[in-house]
């Protein structure tokens, strides 16, 4: 696992092997919370981690 520290107004930036970036910016961090934005094409589907493993959980009973 890669651990990154990021003040509020920076980014990193992901490369898909497809070529496509995804950026991820910290709004705002406060306490044990933090804001992020997501900057993506739209074809790249991004879920919070509960939705994504629900999503998964579905599928496998398809």
């Amino acid at each position: 696992m890669l651990i990154l520290s990021r003040k509020p107004g920076e980014s990193l930036v992901m490369t898909t092997e497809s070529g496509e970036e995804i950026q991820l910016i910290v709004l705002q961090s406060s306490g044990i919370q933090v804001r992020m934005g997501v900057d993506a094409n739209h074809s790249v589907t991004i879920d919070r981690e509960e939705i994504h493993l629900k999503k998964q959980a579905e599928a496998k009973d398809v």
